[in-house]
């Protein structure tokens, strides 16, 4: 058998064996008839990469809006496969968010006393959706104590509660800022506006992903996106007065 054909009856990426016939190696995933690249084949995987999405990625934008605790109680309880993962999405919002905030010259940090910290955060806005993930699952944590999940699993309830906060900040309120009064008065008005939904929609969450009485849930979910959001401003407030000076 000459060097072609041996080459053919192997994985090109894996190595592993593959019978006459075989599309894809069963190891890895990999077509068998991968070869020397060619712009058609370029062009038929950029095709495909933008119209077929994954569809686990169009199923939770779907369902997040209405059920975000229950997606995060589902991924907790061990039915992942279904769900896109809670921190690549947040990741993956938090960076289209801060895209859009760069290219249209929104306000997303605002202070009645501009400093170099508020031009940095700002500048990197996607930190401080991070930032607020670990502070929210804590605070949610610590109000519920006593319940069943873990600091990890309330941050699996913060990362996809979150994942709609930012999502809609960038299909929502940058939009309506850009098209119909861009200026850092509107994006303070729009700040000020939005600031409430943000507890309300993560109390909404909890009440869906703890157990126990509804009501009570969603008490602790408002405090606590409160609180997070209290610490975060009191943070950039420390850092803005006692430690850098303000910009020129």
């Amino acid at each position: 058998m000459n060097a072609a054909a041996s080459d053919l009856l192997a994985c090109r990426n894996c190595e592993a064996p593959l019978s006459k016939g075989q599309s894809y190696c069963a190891d890895c995933g990999q077509k068998t008839s991968a070869g020397r690249l060619s712009m058609k084949e370029i062009g038929h995987d950029f095709l495909h990469a933008v119209v077929h999405v994954d569809h686990s990625v169009v199923s939770l934008i779907r369902t997040l809006p209405l059920r975000p605790g229950t997606v995060a109680l589902d991924y907790v309880q061990g039915r992942r496969k279904r769900y896109f993962g809670p921190f690549a999405l947040l990741v993956v919002v938090a960076a289209v968010a801060s895209a859009l905030v760069h290219i249209t010259g929104f306000r997303a940090v605002t202070t009645n006393n501009p400093n170099v910290v508020a031009d940095f955060l700002q500048a990197h806005v996607n930190l401080v959706f991070l930032f607020q993930l670990p502070l929210v699952a804590a605070f949610s944590r610590l109000l519920d104590a006593r319940g069943p999940f873990n600091f990890a699993e309330h941050l699996v309830l913060g990362a996809y509660a979150s994942s709609m906060r930012v999502l809609f900040v960038a299909v929502i309120v940058i939009p309506a800022w850009y098209v119909f009064s861009p200026g850092e008065t509107t994006a303070r008005h729009l700040y000020y506006a939005y600031l409430p939904i943000w507890p309300l929609y993560f109390g909404f969450a909890t009440s869906q992903f703890l157990p126990g009485k509804r009501a009570m849930s969603f008490c602790k979910g408002i405090v606590a996106g409160i609180l997070a959001w209290a610490a975060t401003q009191a943070l950039g407030t420390l850092l803005g007065s006692l430690f850098l000076s303000p910009r020129a």
